[in-house]
């Protein structure tokens, strides 16, 4: 961290969160439009286009979650991060709000690049990715036909509770799930898949800005387990309305975490694995970003092996049901909403997106 030497006069210089802010402005400021300018597209595309459509398919499929998700926790950031920072019972609301600042404009910088990705590199097939689930459209049909959908609702559900009441247990549970589920361990879950996709399919592009986007997320972590830290240790004080906040974080990790399982087996073997990410790998991943939040960061008694065993037995349940089905319905929805009839013509309401094979989430 930078070592600040002076005081402020209503700002805590040696907060952590002063800290954080300050390397959000140091480190997150990196400039999409700078890097695209600096490594282009070009070399990208030429990979995807000679990527069999296999392999097309699964980059698109967990590209479609990191879509997805990084609009989502933008926009839960701009309409309801900055109101819980300001709850009575937080400490330090006047730097926790200037760093949510930051946290905003990086996740919104993340939309950003994964939207223009999908325009210039993406190319060939129905990417299902311009409706804004926010003003009335519809998230890509991958994550609608998962449990990732459902993270998501669950996300925006607490994040505007919290935000409203100030309550301790209702901040802890929004923090639960907004940085450590869908940040601390399906976002790091997808990084770990990026990284061992490249290394068959070498996307310079993607994997540079990846790796911004993950320095991003890393501080976005730490204030989550922070602010949580700071809950669970009042509750241990016995201040009576933080009585609870341990109870809500467990609640919150056990309704996600099968959710969360359902998307990581439609990224790799529901798609046949071409690039080789494995469910398994996946799989440990997921349990040792758990391991590392709730047990060694929260000191809580999460038996981590039990989540990994429930994803397994999740991921045994969809391979007997199969998801195809459900996937196509989702697309022909999706089409429909846009305008855009099944055989890729225009449909009643004249849609202003390109039709596809139906071939790609």
């Amino acid at each position: 961290m930078t070592e600040v030497t002076w005081e402020g006069e209503r700002i805590e210089t040696d907060s952590l969160w002063y800290h954080l802010f300050q390397k959000g402005v140091e480190l997150g400021t990196w400039d999409v439009h700078g890097l695209i300018e600096e490594i282009g597209f070009e070399e990208d595309r030429e990979v995807w286009e000679s990527l069999e459509p296999d392999e097309r398919e699964q980059i698109r499929r967990l590209l479609s979650g990191f879509l997805d998700g990084e609009h989502e926790v933008g926009q839960d950031a701009s309409d309801h991060l900055q109101q819980i920072m300001n709850a009575p019972c937080l400490e330090d609301n006047e730097v926790k709000q200037m760093y949510m600042t930051m946290l905003t404009l990086t996740e919104h910088k993340h939309t950003q690049f994964i939207d223009l990705y999908f325009r210039n590199v993406m190319t060939g097939e129905d990417n299902y990715s311009e409706l804004d689930p926010r003003r009335g459209g519809s998230r890509t049909p991958i994550v609608q036909a998962t449990g990732l959908g459902e993270v998501f609702e669950h996300q925006g559900l607490l994040t505007a509770k919290a935000a409203h009441s100030h309550d301790p247990v209702d901040i802890a549970k929004a923090a639960t799930n907004y940085h450590l589920n869908v940040e601390g361990t399906l976002a790091r879950t997808g990084f770990f898949g990026i990284n061992k996709m490249t290394d068959t399919a070498p996307l310079p592009l993607l994997n540079y800005a990846f790796k911004f986007i993950s320095t991003d997320e890393g501080r976005h972590i730490t204030h989550g387990v922070r602010l949580l830290q700071e809950l669970i240790a009042k509750e241990e004080q016995g201040l009576p309305e933080f009585q609870g906040v341990k109870d809500g974080i467990l609640d919150v990790l056990q309704e996600d975490v099968p959710h969360m399982g359902e998307f990581a087996y439609m990224f790799t073997d529901s798609v046949g694995d071409p690039l080789g990410i494995d469910h398994s790998d996946v799989l440990l991943r997921g349990g040792q970003l758990i391991d590392g939040m709730y047990n060694e960061s929260l000191g809580l008694d999460v038996d981590y092996m039990k989540f990994v065993t429930r994803i397994g037995d999740r991921h045994s349940e969809l391979v007997e049901e199969g998801i195809d089905d459900e996937l196509e319905h989702q697309r022909e929805l999706y089409r429909r909403q846009r305008g855009v009839a099944a055989d890729g013509g225009d449909g009643p309401a004249g849609g202003n997106g390109s039709g596809g094979d139906g071939g790609a989430s």
